[in-house]
């Protein structure tokens, strides 16, 4: 009796183990790749949902300043009038950096590609430039308020110091625990 219950301990042991190191794993993939895009100057998203931080009142009305939003990674070809959408604008203000705007019109279809006119809720005029097709990042879902608090709470340091160390304590352990196997494995070779 007592060998079934040590056995059927081990076994459980080793599952929780398994179940441990791919958690880590996981995380540590998921921050690798949001650094990885961060520092590509790209919107990182976790399986095709990003969420990021309005900076400017443009959206003020439905999304207000500040604000932490989901955005869920869509075609173009989905996108229709109303939607809000955010992409990497062609504004020469703001080029390359990620706006979050209202389609005011169908969309326009080209040889080029999809082009959409978008305009803030809360400014008079639509953009000047048009979003293209493939600089989309996503369509709107829902303000995280929650979230928003709690991320604003923090500071934008402190998050990233907490990502930061989540990610050297997860390389650390992996490190960690080849090393160890790699000596038991010597150990056992010596005997």
């Amino acid at each position: 009796m007592n060998m079934k219950l040590t056995k059927a301990f081990n076994i459980l042991r080793a599952a929780a183990s398994v179940a441990w190191w791919s958690v880590l794993i996981l995380l540590f993939a998921l921050l690798v790749n949001i650094f990885a895009c961060k520092m590509m100057g790209k919107v990182p998203d976790v399986f095709g949902y990003s969420i990021m931080n309005i900076v400017s009142g443009s959206m003020e009305g439905e999304i207000p300043r500040g604000s932490y939003i989901l955005i869920k990674k869509t075609d173009a070809e989905k996108i229709k009038k109303d939607d809000i959408i955010c992409f990497y604008s062609t504004d020469p203000t703001i080029y390359g950096m990620p706006n979050t705007h209202r389609v005011v019109e169908d969309p326009i279809v080209t040889e080029d590609g999809i082009e959409f006119v978008t305009k803030g809720d809360a400014n008079p005029t639509q953009d000047k430039e048009t979003a293209k097709g493939e600089q989309i990042i996503g369509v709107y879902v829902k303000t995280l308020d929650g979230f928003t608090g709690f991320l604003n709470s923090l500071g934008k340091s402190t998050v990233l110091t907490i990502s930061s160390g989540i990610l050297l304590l997860t390389t650390a352990m992996i490190a960690y625990t080849a090393i160890i196997r790699k000596k038991h494995l010597r150990d056992g070779e010596d005997k």
